[in-house]
């Protein structure tokens, strides 16, 4: 009887464990996922790109090398050097290059007797040097050939003596002395005249000038009256150019 029992239990102990067993919900077993069909070859090596098709896909820039042009110097000899208006000793002085100078060339004349350079002096403007006096470095031949300058008048300065007169009343007319300083740059015939503040004008003269420098004109005028005046000195030829100084005279009854 005790035997029949013992099967009994283990025969409800499997019942049980087969319950419970039905009871689980099943685990989810991750499948393996199917690999896509990929052709395997070997190794694939880049080629190198050839060096032609580089630059074709991007330029380079061109570097052009040039010389630097040298500058011309000029310097003097012996002696300091006059620097004139134009390439001749009949024009004006307008500066002077001294020893231990020296003056940038930038031109010539036609048979390279007289170099063009900046003005030692003031380098904002330019003269000529006489190649007989200076000594040079660098290329000549390469210079631009300018031409002579325009000749003209560039200034006048008047002046009148007496500046001031006081005179008997009953003295009139009187006369000053007109004085007017010329200055041309080159050689040159100057045609001028004076005209007053009364409107008297004078006749036409010349003066020649051999060489550029300045030269002194006078004329006298005659003042009929007390007043104050003022004389204009003017230049036609070459060109244009005035000169004005004042003066007063008083007459005393």
């Amino acid at each position: 009887m005790k035997r029949r029992h013992l099967i009994f239990v283990f025969i409800a102990a499997i019942a049980i464990s087969s319950c419970n067993s039905s009871e689980r919900p099943p685990t989810d077993t991750p499948q393996p996922q199917p690999m896509p069909d990929i052709p395997v070859t070997g190794i694939v090596i880049p080629s190198p790109i050839p060096l032609e098709t580089l630059l074709a896909v991007e330029e380079i820039p061109t570097v052009t090398l040039t010389s630097t042009l040298s500058v011309t110097l000029a310097s003097p000899r012996e002696q300091p050097v006059n620097c004139r208006f134009g390439p001749d000793v009949s024009y004006a002085v307008i500066g002077a290059l001294n020893l231990g100078r020296q003056a940038e060339v930038i031109g010539k004349n036609m048979d390279i007797t007289w170099l063009y350079v900046r003005n030692p002096s003031d380098p904002s403007t330019s003269c000529w040097l006489s190649a007989d006096f200076i000594n040079v470095k660098g290329d000549v031949e390469l210079l631009p050939v300018v031409g002579p300058p325009e000749i003209m008048v560039t200034g006048i300065q008047v002046s009148i003596e007496p500046s001031a007169m006081n005179v008997a009343c009953e003295a009139f007319p009187q006369t000053v002395i007109l004085s007017a300083e010329i200055t041309t740059n080159g050689p040159a015939i100057v045609t001028w005249f004076w005209k007053s503040s009364t409107g008297k004008t004078s006749s036409q003269k010349q003066v020649l000038f051999e060489e550029g420098r300045v030269k002194t004109v006078q004329d006298l005028y005659q003042v009929d009256q007390a007043g104050d005046y003022s004389l204009q000195v003017q230049s036609e030829v070459p060109n244009t150019a005035l000169g004005e100084a004042h003066f007063k005279v008083i007459c005393t009854p």
